[in-house]
This record gives C-alpha cells, sequence and structure tokens, in this order.
C-alpha cells in the first residue's frame, strides 16, 4: 500500500539551521536582484534561499560576464560575482526581504575582506532569532590575478583560513564553497584543511562550476560565450556534471568530520538528481543550472519527483536514506 505523499517529510538540518524543504537554489544569476530572492522565498517548494557571491571591487561588464544554456540544460558561464555588493545583500535580508526562510550569504574576496564581512554580518544580525543567517565563503573563484582558485591551493587555502578565523566565527555559521575535485590527492588535502578549521566551519557546498569548458556553435563555427572581449572559456554546470558532483559528495563525506554538514549542487533538474545527492551524503540539495533554465516552478518538479521515489521505496523522510548509499558489492 503506497505512503500518503501528505506524510512525507522533506525537511532536513544544515549547521544546526532547519530547513523545511531540502531544495535550495545555489548562488547563481537568479539569485542576483531583491526580486529575484524574494521569487525564491515564495517558493513552496524551496526551504532557503542562497545570494549570488558578493565579492568586494568586483565589477560587473556585460560584454564580459555572460553565461548561455546549451544541450539538454547545461549552461557554461563567465560571470564572475554579483553586480551587487556585501551591502546590498545584508541590507536585502535584513529590511526588506519577507521570509522565514534561512538564508545563505555568499561572499568573496581576500582573507581580510572576507573576515570584516563575517564581523559586518555577525553586528546585522546580532540576535540568533531574527533571522536565521548562515554565511558561504566562495573558495572556487580566482580572486588573486595569476593564481589558481583558492580552493586549489591547499597551502594558500590554509593560510586564507587562518587570517579570516583570526578573530573567530563571530559566532555565525559559516560554511566554504569548492571547486570539483578531480583526484584522490585534492580531497584528501582539501579535507584535512578544512577539518583543521572544523571549529569554525559548519558546512560544505560542492560542486561549483567544471572550469575551461568550452562549447561550439556549429552555426556561427565560434564558441558560444565568445565576443569582442575575449570571453570564450567557461564553467560548466547541468545534468554533464551530475556524476562529477555525487563524487565529490560522496568522497567528502567520507573524509569530513561528521559534524561538517555537505550542500551538494551539479546537475539537480530531476528528482532523481537530488535523491542522489542525498543518497551520497549531502544534508540539501542546490539546484542551479535547471533554476536558470525553468524558472523557480522547478523546485516543485523536483520535489514531486522525490517524493514519488521516496513513496516507492517507502521512505517518509531524508533520514531513511540520506548518506546510506550502498558499497557496490552490496547491490544486486
Amino acid at each position: 500500500m503506497e505512503k500518503d505523499p501528505i506524510s512525507l517529510s522533506l525537511s532536513t538540518t544544515v549547521a544546526g539551521i532547519t530547513l523545511k524543504k531540502t531544495l535550495l537554489n545555489s548562488s547563481n544569476p537568479f539569485a542576483t536582484s531583491f526580486k529575484d530572492l524574494q521569487l525564491l522565498a515564495d517558493s513552496k517548494a524551496s526551504g532557503a534561499i542562497a545570494t549570488r557571491t558578493a565579492c568586494p571591487n568586483f565589477v560587473h561588464d556585460d560584454t564580459k560576464h555572460q553565461w548561455r544554456n546549451y544541450e539538454s540544460g547545461n549552461t557554461i558561464n563567465c560571470l564572475g560575482y554579483s553586480c551587487n555588493s556585501f551591502e546590498y545583500y545584508i541590507n536585502t535580508v535584513k529590511h526588506d526581504l519577507k521570509t522565514d526562510k534561512p538564508v545563505f550569504i555568499s561572499i568573496s574576496g581576500y582573507a581580510q575582506e572576507i573576515a570584516t564581512m563575517l564581523e559586518e554580518t555577525a553586528n546585522s544580525f546580532p540576535e540568533s532569532s531574527e533571522k536565521n543567517v548562515l554565511v558561504e565563503i566562495n573558495l572556487s573563484c580566482p580572486n588573486i590575478a595569476g593564481k589558481p582558485p583558492i580552493a586549489y591551493d591547499f597551502d594558500g587555502m590554509k593560510e586564507y583560513l587562518s587570517i579570516v578565523f583570526e578573530k573567530g566565527s563571530f559566532g555565525l555559521n559559516i560554511g566554504v564553497k569548492l571547486t570539483p575535485y578531480f583526484y584522490e590527492d585534492q580531497f584528501v588535502l582539501a579535507s584535512s584543511v578544512i577539518n583543521s578549521f572544523s571549529e569554525y566551519i559548519a558546512f560544505v557546498t560542492t560542486i561549483n562550476t567544471v572550469g575551461c569548458g568550452l562549447v561550439v556553435d556549429i552555426e556561427s563555427e565560434a564558441p558560444v560565450l565568445a565576443d569582442a572581449s575575449g570571453a570564450s572559456y567557461g564553467g560548466l554546470g547541468g545534468p554533464a556534471v551530475h556524476s562529477t558532483a555525487l563524487g565529490n559528495v560522496r568522497r567528502l563525506r567520507q573524509l569530513l568530520e561528521k559534524d561538517i554538514d555537505i550542500i551538494g549542487c551539479g546537475g539537480v533538474d530531476s528528482g532523481k538528481a537530488a535523491f542522489s545527492h542525498l543518497l551520497c551524503g549531502a544534508k540539501a540539495v542546490m539546484v542551479a543550472s535547471a533554476l536558470l533554465t525553468h524558472g523557480v516552478d522547478i523546485f516543485d518538479k523536483i520535489e514531486s519527483e522525490l517524493g514519488e521515489i521516496m513513496i516507492k521505496k517507502n521512505y517518509t523522510s531524508i533520514e531513511d536514506f540520506q548518506g546510506k548509499l550502498k558499497d557496490g558489492w552490496e547491490t544486486d
């Protein structure tokens, strides 16, 4: 006998904060403006809101910073950071956004800039009951000219986080957004650094886009991002990166301290994709390319499909299967 869908619980927790639904947006272009954020807040199928990543002194240029759809719901982008400032998002969340959902404020920049933004966030939300605000430090985009993203420079990441947390976490729930990793040493070294700051880091978001992608338009015989600015290469998102994302969620879950939660991101356009992220160890699941392609209604679709999978498997809550991926030898 099938279970009544109403009995299903899709709630979860990240950093001890309750999300009534396990789905939320990533820090992508759909989360740029107040209007965007309010649309996300109004979605009945999303459990939280993430702002687009703010970085001090970043100047948006439409001729350089772009994104495009390509085959089967995938995206490629060379967007950089938000055109809006950190202060814009603090004020929007504090004064304008109408929601009781937790909000993830995504930030990037030099280490001392991050430390200052953390302190300002704590000062802006002195009472934890005022709003459930979490902070995501984006380590997966390049901040220093001629250097890789800090998440690929493990010695640099340790030094960076030492500066960020020199004065502590200011009582905030803080996480880091990571680049995709591709071989074992990267997973081990990244996890070792993050674990050494487990006193301050409550969650990890994985993955960001897969870099240096090139999508060709055969009609024009040119890259889809090509223009006068020379922007041709970009980060790939969507179903094309789903398997890479699952590998990162699974391996990091095995290596990180158990108290550090994981938010899975990458190729989530269906209930099956969301279920896979949760099964591999994610506590919550972010949607990016599918949101850009289909709008906020994609949350309802994914939630409905996820519920159908849970009913079929006689699961009534996320906890029934979250992080319980079987080893290969245990499967039929």
